[in-house]
Order: C-alpha cells, then sequence, then structure tokens
C-alpha cells in the first residue's frame, strides 16, 4: 500500500539499470495502492490498484485523498460513489440490516448473482436505464440452468424490484444520487400455479410418508405456507377454540392472522393427533419420527415422488396454496376474507393465485344467460331489442 513505480528501467541492452544498492530502479507513471472497501462477509479490508499521475507529489496527494475517504467512508459505512462498482453496491445494499430481515433475504442473495454477471465490473453510477430495459429483453430469451427454461416475467421483475430497493438504499446512504432501476416497465405476471383436484389431493396422500402427510393437509385446508407450518409451535395453536394465531414475526408480510380449524374435522384431527405425540423437548407441532423438526429441503422430493406413483401432476408443494385460494372463491367466500385468510396483501397477487377452471366459466357464463333473459321478461324491452337487431 502506497506510491510506487511499476515498470522496470532497462539499458540499450534490456537489462535493468541497478541504483547504487543493487536493486532495479523504476521508471514511468506512479501508480498508488489504497484501502477502497470492506468485504461484507469477512470485514477484510479491500485494495484498490491504480495509475495515478507521473508526478510523484500528486500520485501522493490522490493516495493521501483516497485513503482518507475510505477512513471516513469506513466509519460511517458509506463507500465514495465514484469508485463503487455496481457488484460493490449490490454487496452493500445486501449487507444493510432492513435487507437481512427481509423474509426473502436468501432469494435476494441468490438473484443479486444474476444482477452482478450482468452489470458486476461497471461503476454502479454508469449503470443507465437503457441498460436495465435491455437487460430485462435479454433475460426473458436467457435458459435458466436450473429449469432449463428462459427465465419468466416473475423473475425477472424480481430481479428489477431488487436492484431498485438497493439503489434507493444507496441514495439514502449517499453512494449514488440517480436509480437506474426507478421507474422500469414490468413484465405481466400469469396465474401461477396448479389446482390440485379433491381425488389428485387422495391420491397424493396415499403415496406421502407419515410424518409429511399432516403437513401436506394442513397446506390443503388452510392455504399457510411451506416455512409457517414447518416453524408453527404449539404456543401458536389453542385447541380448545380451534384457532391458530400466527404473529407478525411468523408471516411472510409481517401481519397477524388467524386459522380456523374446527369447521373441517380432518383439519382438526390433525392437530388432535399431533398432541397426542407431542414431547417436552420440542416446542415445534410437526416432527419426523426421530423426533427432530421436519427439514424444508425434503417436501419438494417427497412430493415429486409421491406424484410418480400416484400418477398425478406433477405438483409443487405450494400448489397446495393455489388450490386452497381457488376453493375458497369456489366455495362463494368474499376475496377481502380469504386475502385475511391466505395473507395476501394486494388484490394483483391474490388474483394470480386464484383458477378459472371451465365449471366456473360455464358457471359464469349460465347467471349471465338468467341475467339477460331475466331482463328482457322483466321491463318488456325485448322486442324493441329484436326491432333493432332487424
Amino acid at each position: 500500500m502506497g506510491v510506487f513505480q511499476r515498470y522496470i528501467k532497462k539499458d540499450v541492452n534490456g537489462n535493468p539499470v541497478l541504483d547504487a544498492k543493487g536493486k532495479p530502479q523504476r521508471e514511468g507513471p506512479w501508480f498508488i495502492q489504497y484501502p477502497h472497501s470492506r468485504d461484507p462477509k469477512t470485514g477484510k479490508v479491500k485494495y484498490r490498484t491504480e495509475k495515478a499521475s507521473h508526478f510523484k507529489k500528486k500520485a501522493m496527494q490522490m493516495f493521501r485523498e483516497k485513503s482518507d475517504a475510505f477512513l471516513e467512508a469506513d466509519r460511517y459505512g458509506i463507500q465514495p460513489q465514484k469508485d463503487m462498482t455496481f457488484s460493490e453496491l449490490i454487496d452493500w445494499g445486501l449487507s444493510q440490516e432492513v435487507m437481512k430481515a427481509k423474509v426473502s433475504a436468501p432469494d435476494d442473495t441468490r438473484n443479486a448473482e444474476l444482477l452482478k454477471a450482468e452489470f458486476g465490473e461497471l461503476l454502479a453510477a454508469q449503470v443507465t436505464p437503457l441498460m436495465v430495459d435491455n437487460f430485462r429483453i435479454k433475460m426473458t430469451r436467457t435458459v435458466s440452468e436450473k429449469t432449463k427454461k428462459p427465465y419468466s416475467g416473475t423473475t425477472v421483475n424480481k430481479l428489477v424490484t431488487l436492484g431498485r430497493r438497493i439503489y434507493y438504499l444507496a441514495m439514502d446512504g449517499g453512494l449514488v444520487t440517480t436509480n437506474p432501476f426507478a421507474r422500469r416497465g414490468a413484465f405481466k405476471e400469469e396465474p401461477i400455479g396448479q389446482y390440485v383436484t379433491d381425488q389428485e389431493f387422495r391420491d397424493l396422500l396415499e403415496h406421502l410418508p407419515e410424518h409429511i402427510r399432516p403437513v401436506v393437509i394442513v397446506a390443503y385446508y388452510t392455504g399457510m405456507r411451506r416455512g409457517e407450518i414447518l416453524r408453527l409451535t404449539w404456543d401458536r395453536v389453542d385447541l380448545f377454540k380451534g384457532v391458530i394465531d400466527l404473529t407478525a414475526k411468523d408471516t411472510k408480510t409481517k401481519e397477524a392472522r388467524h386459522i380456523y380449524l374446527n369447521a373441517i374435522p380432518e383439519l382438526k384431527e390433525v392437530f388432535v393427533e399431533a398432541a397426542r405425540r407431542r414431547t417436552k423437548k420440542r416446542k415445534e407441532v410437526f416432527l419426523r419420527p426421530e423426533g427432530d423438526p421436519v427439514p424444508n429441503r425434503y417436501l419438494e422430493r417427497y412430493m415429486e415422488r409421491a406424484c410418480k406413483k400416484a400418477e398425478v401432476g406433477p405438483f409443487r408443494f405450494h400448489d397446495l396454496r393455489h388450490t386452497f385460494n381457488t376453493n375458497m372463491v369456489k366455495a362463494g367466500v368474499p376475496q377481502a376474507d380469504v386475502m385475511k385468510l391466505t395473507g395476501h396483501k394486494t388484490l394483483a397477487m391474490f388474483l394470480r393465485y386464484h383458477h378459472l377452471d371451465r365449471e366456473q366459466g360455464e358457471a359464469a357464463m349460465e347467471k349471465l344467460q338468467q341475467h339477460l333473459a331475466g331482463g328482457d321478461k322483466a321491463d318488456g324491452s325485448g322486442g324493441e331489442n329484436e326491432k333493432r337487431a332487424r
């Protein structure tokens, strides 16, 4: 770290020119190596080397300025805007407590790699809105290594949202002055997931391990998220009242929610049976035969195997939440009530979880026909309408 000349001075024969101490003499422009940032994971200082000037005095001045800037930035947790690359900005954003507190923090970390692969080496201030728009189109044509399909509009929207969020944090922290991800258009998000019929649900249960069946039953009848079910503890369950009280800490949207059990005997029996096997060592409701909690990562594997054996689907565990949403609407439950039960904060997200099947579509058309037929008889305007049609 400091000020130095990189190139070795050579004579006409190409041999190094030595000084009085026998060391090679240096020539050419002066370079500086200065502390630039800290690794958000290890906390170690990162150094940057760059060409400063052909004059040593000016190079020394630049070295002091950049070193002082780092010390000030390190003290207040910020970094100079002009030297921060896009990758460093993203890492800085993910290290902020407000980002780490998000339920989607693990997903944000994975999605950040896609952003850094595109813009990583650019300076944060060099990224433009046009670059972001081109990136959005490019991603919809890029095949994902995981799914072997082009990235969906939903995934691309999440990437842009993540970039926008971090840039706004950086603006609040004084790192950047503009946000290239702001006001970028969003791709239309189609309904996601599949609908599981009651018969398919029964077939799945027959081919699932005994300790997984209760988890699937709860998801089918309550629409609870996977994490909400697996992390559910007995202090949240009141069997006497037949209700599950989820607090803001338990839900993805950070809002309390109540799940009611008494109306569905099969659902209530799941918790009654779990209470019989309850142990003092564990506070979780759903446990493996060994006595430890059901691992999150195993559910999709069990669902995949059960679907193959039952010759249905293939379904994901999250499809059970979609199915609950659709069944509630088909049962005539008002949208506002369904949203309170499922924890959807916006109507747009609620509609993405709702599936209009053929039965519902035909029923809707029948209601229209009944309305029109009833209207003609009631106001006697059928004849006039026919005359206009002629």
